[in-house]
C-alpha cells in the first residue's frame, strides 16, 4: 500500500525511492512493535537484516511500480516481474521448506497469484521480447527469492 500510495502521488524520482526505502522500514517496525505488544519475541531493530532488505527492496519496488505507467512495453513487464517473482518465490518457499509448520492454502494463493500476474501482463504486452522479459526476470528474481530466504 505505501508503494502504491507513492507512485499514485507521483513525487520526483529521488524522494519516491526515500519513501520507498522508509515505507517498508515503518512497517517492520510497526510489525515488530505489534509482536511485541501482543507478547511474542521479536530479534529486530533498526538494524534487523528485514530493514537492511527494505533499504533495498523499498526503492526496487517504487521503481517498479513508475514501470507499470511506461509506454514502452518491456518496461511494464519488468515492473509486473517484481512482485509477480516475490509471489512466486515466497509461494514456493512456503510449500517446500516450510510446508510442515504452516497451511499450504495461503503459499498456494500467493503462488497462483504470481503465475496469474505472468499470465495477464503476457496477454497485456503481446510481443515476443517483453514477454520474454516478464517471464525471464520473474524466474530470476522467484528463484533468487527462494535463495534468499532459504538461508535465514
Amino acid at each position: 500500500m505505501v508503494t502504491a500510495s507513492i507512485v499514485v502521488a507521483r513525487p520526483r524520482l529521488g524522494l519516491a525511492i526515500a519513501l520507498g526505502a522508509l515505507g517498508l522500514i515503518a512497517m517492520n517496525e510497526a510489525y515488530g512493535a505489534v509482536s511485541r505488544w501482543r507478547g511474542f519475541p521479536y530479534g529486530g531493530g533498526l538494524t534487523s537484516i528485514w530493514n537492511l532488505i527494505a533499504v533495498v527492496v523499498g526503492p526496487a519496488a517504487v521503481i517498479a511500480a513508475t514501470w507499470l505507467w511506461s509506454p514502452r512495453r518491456e518496461l511494464v513487464a519488468l515492473g509486473v516481474a517484481a512482485p509477480a517473482a516475490v509471489f512466486i518465490g515466497e509461494g514456493l518457499y512456503g510449500l517446500t521448506v516450510i510446508s510442515d509448520t504452516t497451511s499450504p492454502v495461503f503459499w498456494s494463493i500467493e503462488l497462483a497469484a504470481g503465475v496469474g500476474l505472468v499470465a495477464i501482463t503476457a496477454v497485456r504486452v503481446r510481443t515476443i521480447a517483453a514477454i520474454g522479459v516478464l517471464v525471464g526476470a520473474s524466474a530470476l528474481v522467484a528463484a533468487m527469492f527462494y535463495v534468499v530466504y532459504s538461508s535465514f
